[in-house]
């Protein structure tokens, strides 16, 4: 069994310092096996910030891996920063951390795509490059293993063909993003039976909260079932506030019921 916690829109800068402290207490106490933030780790990508994060992810009780929001990118106030070299502080910051990252083993293979567009202020998009790397990294992958993508914006807000399609025709069981603050777990059904899960996750710890409290995600994998556990703050510790379960069945995901399997609290 993998254990994945799926964090995003931290926005340190605007973050309640009781609330990051006890998602580390939860994270300690669910003991995942990887940590993916889905972007905006900061709130407006200034060097305090990216140490305010760096500080958080080496807190973490697993190995983390980051992608970009639009938020980490130089603000659009600085044209020839935003341009030139968008990305700058968040690699120079976040030192270890690739520009394509991704996690490999024999169970569980997680890539990261960076959607930001240093010509766009909120929206986001899919490059060819993005889809070579993941193109390449799952061509390397054990063929039994659970496939993740994560990325900031949800698939639906990019541009530039269908990206759930090209996720799908590259058999993913799920992709993780954040951007909107609000949680949402749904299952997406493509063409020729091939089907994911899309995790959507609310802000972890920012004080920019719309329409959900702060919270972030819980995945279990194990062969061919998953489970999603949103996990919530109560204003006093993080809990969860609902499950959902799915099968694998025929290579096609389908939702069920609490089932006789599951994963140990």
């Amino acid at each position: 069994m993998r254990i994945v916690a799926h964090l995003s829109d931290l926005h340190f800068g605007r973050t309640d310092s009781k609330v990051v402290d006890a998602l580390l207490r939860d994270l300690q106490h669910q003991r995942p096996d990887l940590v993916i933030v889905s972007g905006d780790l900061t709130q407006r990508a200034r060097s305090h910030q990216f140490a305010e994060a760096r500080s958080f992810l080496s807190h973490c009780p697993a190995p983390a891996l980051v992608v970009p929001g639009n938020h980490d990118l130089e603000p659009l106030y600085r044209p020839l920063r935003r341009i030139f070299r968008p990305r700058a502080k968040f690699h120079m910051h976040l030192p270890g951390h690739e520009p394509f990252p991704a996690w490999v083993d024999e169970s569980l293979v997680a890539v990261g795509l960076d959607s930001t567009r240093s010509l766009r202020w909120k929206s986001g998009a899919l490059k060819g490059a993005h889809l070579d790397h993941l193109e390449t990294t799952l061509d390397g992958a054990p063929p039994e293993a659970t496939r993740l993508v994560f990325l900031h914006h949800p698939p639906s807000t990019t541009s530039g063909g269908h990206p759930y399609e090209v996720l799908l025709d590259h058999g993913i069981d799920a992709v993780l993003t954040g951007h909107v603050h609000h949680a949402r777990v749904e299952l997406i059904n493509g063409a020729n039976g091939h089907s994911l899960v899309l995790v959507q996750a609310t802000t972890a710890c920012s004080t920019r909260l719309r329409e959900d409290a702060n919270g972030y995600c819980l995945l279990s994998f194990d062969a061919d079932h998953m489970e999603v556990a949103i996990r919530g703050w109560s204003g006093e510790v993080f809990h969860t506030i609902r499950h959902h379960w799915f099968e694998k069945r025929g290579g096609t995901w389908r939702t069920v019921p609490r089932p006789h399997h599951v994963f140990p609290a």
